[in-house]
């Protein structure tokens, strides 16, 4: 089997998720401009760390994994660096590379593949899901086979996942705001509130997503259903 190096350039939470995906008999490279940041990400996974971009001239894969307002920069740079063939997956959330960039070189790949999940879960175990944007089965396997540890990568479009995250992010503090407000009324302390988020709002959650929710707990997803259904119409 041929030996495939992929660099991930941001060692910050979501990039820190996706270098410990990556397959054990991958070359890893991590870069990040706060070198011991690099180091430390590069040493849990045996890979390389570098604080500029030079380590990527050799690499297969790069994905870019950096706050939105550094990406179109930091991809036009690899443009002039990475090597032809060479594969970069944009995964920052909110952001889609320039057009005049991915002219600049037309023997590179530019991909969006963007994540589906909180990087704090996926940490814990919790599922992720990577939405890659392309039409080209190669690198669509060759992304789907250097992160293995997410729960899928699949093809689709990569331009709904702010969306989808938005929706999810903004609905779970809508939940947890109640709650709290709620609990805080009844005089119950922080702690407990605390404890009923974390544990039995996104255990239930959970469970809803499992289907294995108890006979009170199914009764009320049918209210809820029936009460939605009845303002859409």
């Amino acid at each position: 089997m041929m030996s495939v190096t992929v660099a991930v350039i941001g060692a910050g939470r979501m990039g820190s998720v996706v270098i410990k995906q990556l397959p054990f008999e991958t070359k890893k490279i991590v870069i990040d401009s706060d070198i011991a940041k690099a180091e430390h990400a590069a040493a849990s996974v045996g890979g390389k760390a570098y604080s500029n971009l030079e380590g990527v001239a050799d690499a297969d894969l790069i994905a870019v994994v950096l706050p939105a307002a550094a990406v179109n920069e930091t991809v036009e740079k690899l443009m002039e660096i990475v090597k032809n063939g060479a594969v970069i997956i944009n995964m920052a959330t909110t952001v889609n590379i320039d057009a005049g960039i991915l002219n600049r070189n037309k023997n590179v790949h530019v991909v969006d593949a963007k994540i589906i999940g909180h990087a704090a879960s996926i940490t814990r175990g919790e599922a992720g899901i990577i939405v890659a944007k392309t039409d080209d089965e190669k690198i669509y396997q060759l992304i789907k086979s250097q992160l293995p540890g997410f729960d899928d990568v699949v093809l689709g479009d990569a331009d709904l996942v702010e969306k989808i995250n938005t929706i999810g992010s903004t609905e779970g503090i809508k939940a947890a705001v109640t709650v709290r407000k709620q609990l805080r009324k009844m005089n119950i302390p922080d702690e407990w509130i605390n404890v009923v988020i974390r544990s039995v709002c996104a255990g239930t959650m959970q469970s809803f997503t499992e289907n294995d929710l108890g006979h009170f707990a199914m009764e009320l997803v049918k209210k809820l259903e029936k009460e939605e259904s009845q303002k859409g119409c």
